[in-house]
């Protein structure tokens, strides 16, 4: 269930690395707002020793945890001032986080050239990271689906390494009636290399990939009430200031799952190209999006003849709507993009062996836009409390790009249609117009591979008969789809509704 003072905890942690500062820090003030910071999220911050020593203060025995639960803990660390008002922090070389409740364990981080240096920023605190590689290794139990026949099942066993090599970060820190939180973080490598059984499933699983030149930025706004420890409406929260932002880059990643199954054993390849991805959600927006160069994909199993190879070209999603309705329409769209979209020669042998259909890629192309009233924030709202939520109210929509194309067959489709909500829904108006091509060759091309039988096939010709019409070219069917005010739907002239 969804909770605004989630963002609070979202966070608990790297609040630690906050507070008010002046110009020239010192090591007592860096530790104490560490202390502070815990308090407000819940956690106590301490050492079993301190010790002062000019401008070094050495902490030993640091932990940071819950009351009377497990946490986080810290060897040793040193907090050095330097002459320019800054504040070097250099950890042990022992940090753990002991795991509780269902879940039993350890994660370790393991560090080469681990440093913090803190700074003064715009009232706030800045911490500037930089690390040679990062290891955190981990090993967790945790219960497993219990059997079909009632008996409970050994743990699942998850261990593994997440590294990050050439690390550099800056995390900040600014208080104020909007609390912003900033984090900057590249690295020149991220790699996975983890392993799962579980006896309840007869599973065995082991990951390996990496991840070049990976870049992550995060902005989050917390308003005042939050800070506080209330528990806002998500629509005030939004209209005090919340707000978050994500944008992402990563280079080249290469993977391979192994998997240990008496269902299905198999080896999966991994080779993608870069992405980015960028995510926001304030009082205005909510909006995703994500690019990506392309994959190949390659299964191996001792169930299938030969390997399934799969690729595509260039991907990309992205969504946006309005978050908080207003007198006026905001604007909402969607696009979907899969380009190149193919399999081996081997694939399509297991079940076109004479090659009656066309081995084209496939792509497919979605482009929708409009203007609409509605109310996310509400709704989350209404979900939280039971209420009964608002009607989303579409005012406009706009069909620029809707194209399939597919073993030698094509769909194109455009349109526009605006809306009239005085009868309390949504009444389309408008028209669409579609073009299909190809469409009676692949229907004879999958009746040659025996996926569609004769039967069916004519009622699928029938179906195309019924609501499309000849189109211009050969092997080319038209449609034109009209709404009309009371709810009339008409297909080719012909009402339908």
């Amino acid at each position: 269930m969804f909770k605004v003072k989630h963002f609070v905890a979202a966070p608990a942690l790297v609040l630690l690395m906050g507070g008010t500062a002046q110009a020239a820090l010192t090591a007592d003030q860096v530790w104490q707002s560490w202390k502070d910071a815990g308090a407000l999220a819940g956690l106590e911050v301490t050492a079993a020793t301190e010790s002062k020593d000019g401008g070094a203060l050495t902490l030993n025995g640091v932990t940071i945890a819950p009351a009377g639960m497990t946490g986080v803990s810290i060897s040793d660390m040193v907090l050095t001032e330097g002459s320019d008002g800054s504040v070097t922090i250099v950890p042990g070389a022992d940090i753990k986080l002991d795991l509780g409740g269902d879940t039993k364990g350890t994660a370790k981080l393991v560090q080469d050239g681990l440093t913090l240096t803190a700074r003064e920023a715009d009232g706030g605190i800045a911490y500037d990271v930089a690390a040679a590689k990062l290891d955190v290794v981990y090993d967790a139990t945790y219960p497993a689906y219990t059997s079909y026949d009632g008996t409970t099942p050994p743990d699942v066993v998850s261990k593994g390494t997440v590294t990050l090599t050439d690390v550099s970060a800056t995390y900040s820190d600014i208080p104020g009636d909007l609390r912003s939180f900033g984090l900057d973080i590249a690295a020149g490598l991220l790699a996975y290399d983890t392993t799962l059984d579980d006896p309840s499933l007869e599973l065995k699983q082991q990951t390996k990939s990496q991840t070049e030149d990976l870049a992550a930025t995060l902005e989050l706004t917390l308003p005042a009430s939050l800070m506080a420890g209330e528990d806002p409406t998500v629509a005030q929260a939004l209209t005090d200031g919340l707000s978050l932002g994500i944008s992402t880059q990563q280079g080249v990643t290469t993977g391979t799952i192994v998997q240990d199954s008496p269902y299905f054993a198999m080896t999966v390849d991994i080779d993608a190209g870069a992405g980015e991805a960028f995510a926001q959600f304030d009082k205005d927006v909510m909006a995703v999006e994500s690019k990506g160069e392309g994959f190949e994909l390659t299964v191996t199993s001792a169930m299938s003849p030969a390997p399934v190879v799969v690729t595509s070209g260039p991907l990309e999603v992205s969504m946006t709507s309005p978050v908080i309705a207003n007198d006026a329409a905001g604007e909402f769209g969607l696009v979907m993009k899969l380009s190149q979209f193919s399999v081996n020669e081997e694939t399509w042998a297991m079940f076109d062996p004479a090659g009656g259909l066309p081995r084209d890629a496939a792509d497919l192309a979605i482009d929708v836009s409009g203007t609409t009233k509605i109310d996310l924030a509400a709704m989350i709202d209404a979900e939280e409390s039971g209420a009964e939520p608002p009607m989303p109210a579409p005012e406009t929509l706009d069909i620029t790009e809707m194209t399939l194309t597919v073993a030698g067959a094509a769909l194109a489709g455009t349109g526009a249609f605006t809306f009239d909500n005085t009868a309390g829904m949504p009444m389309p108006l408008g028209e669409a117009n579609v073009v299909v091509t190809g469409a009676n060759a692949l229907i004879d091309g999958l009746i040659g591979t025996g996926l569609v039988t004769e039967e069916d096939a004519m009622g699928a010709r029938m179906m195309m008969g019924a609501f499309m019409s000849p189109g211009a070219g050969e092997d080319e069917l038209t449609s034109k789809i009209e709404a009309k005010p009371g709810f009339e739907i008409y297909v080719n002239g012909q009402r339908i509704q």
